[in-house]
């Protein structure tokens, strides 16, 4: 009688498996065995393939896909699972362990937002999807698999003109300027950081913004490109207390340079200025009690689209400012978010 000790409790079935069906001969099953899993494909491979097959996808989408992969597939145990051996447990225990890594918003080890560990596991059934059409899996164990620590996706967090005073006025002065326009202005934070100077037109000392370029994420990193859709190219015209601040920061600029940079004048990436300065910002004002909810920076850009419909602006005109393609996108943003209009209407009757 021998034994065989095994650290994971899979790897002892399947070995187990394999020696029955071998007439309990020892040297036969781990033949056998070895030449299963030298064919077996892992599922970091299923995925790496899945994604090599992809041809149209969105702008920065394989670049997604490919960290998405190395940063929570490939490496984990889940992802060295030969692709016959899944189960739809091992997926959802997969889920669960989900976390940060290098190279994203938040610090290394935190937990994931539920919308990121949706995005990770539809990379994964997709590709499992495709191992399907293949004959490589008999089923995709990861189809209709949610998060499983949280029931219900996030609620918008509705931001008034006090909480966006607030925020500012909380920020590195480096910075107060660029919230302060995105906030008066709507602007994608893609927009907003892609500025120059001489993409801002003074008329009678007046700013018109003109709008024409957007960071987009590519497979080749960060570029400059057209905005997001057609109709996001337009003219935001400012305040006359925006246009003065506007005026006063660009003064010592160059035609071609960034109106909002880092410190160090290189592009205010996303993920740079949520890592070190809007979260950190926003966690200590929650914690102090200034603001009861930790909002997105993109709700700003909700928060402006709300109080202009509240302040009686038409949404036509609304939706040219913000570039929506559909006034259904301007309305919805308001209907979600207006949430002090309901008691307006009660004490219109009262």
């Amino acid at each position: 009688m021998t034994s065989r000790i095994f650290d994971d409790e899979v790897k002892g079935r399947t070995f187990k498996d394999f020696l029955e069906a071998n007439g309990s001969s020892l040297k036969a099953a781990t033949e056998v065995k070895r030449i299963h899993d030298k064919r077996m494909p892992r599922v970091h491979e299923i995925v790496t393939s899945h994604i090599d097959q992809l041809t149209k996808p969105q702008s920065g989408t394989i670049k997604r896909y490919r960290n998405h992969n190395a940063g929570h597939i490939i490496g984990s145990t889940l992802g060295n699972m030969a692709i016959d051996k899944v189960t739809k447990q091992h997926v959802i225990d997969w889920m669960a362990g989900l976390r940060a890594v290098k190279g994203s918003n938040k610090p290394i080890g935190s937990e994931l937002s539920q919308r990121t560990k949706k995005n990770i596991r539809a990379l994964l059934s997709s590709a499992f999807d495709t191992a399907v059409e293949e004959g490589k899996m008999a089923k995709n164990v990861a189809k209709g698999i949610g998060d499983p620590d949280k029931g219900e996706a996030r609620e918008a967090v509705y931001l008034s003109l006090e909480d966006l005073q607030i925020i500012e006025d909380a920020m590195p002065d480096q910075y107060k300027l660029f919230i302060r326009v995105l906030a008066k202005t709507g602007l994608r934070y893609n927009e907003a950081t892609a500025l120059r100077k001489r993409d801002i037109r003074v008329e009678n000392k007046r700013c018109i913004i003109m709008i024409t370029r957007a960071w987009k994420s590519t497979d080749e990193g960060e570029q400059i490109g057209p905005p997001k859709t057609e109709m996001a190219k337009r003219n935001v015209t400012c305040s006359l207390e925006l246009s003065a601040d506007l005026i006063k920061h660009m003064n010592d600029l160059r035609p071609g340079e960034l109106i909002f940079t880092r410190p160090n004048g290189e592009f205010l990436r996303n993920s740079y200025f949520h890592k070190y300065t809007w979260q950190p910002v926003i966690n200590k004002l929650v914690e102090d009690g200034d603001l009861d909810e930790k909002p997105w920076i993109h709700e700003i850009r909700k928060a402006h689209t709300t109080h202009l419909l509240q302040a009686g602006v038409p949404v036509n005109v609304v939706q040219a400012r913000l570039g929506h393609e559909d006034p259904q996108t301007t309305l919805k943003i308001y209907a979600r978010l207006a949430n002090d209009d309901d008691q307006k209407a009660a004490d219109a009757l009262g």
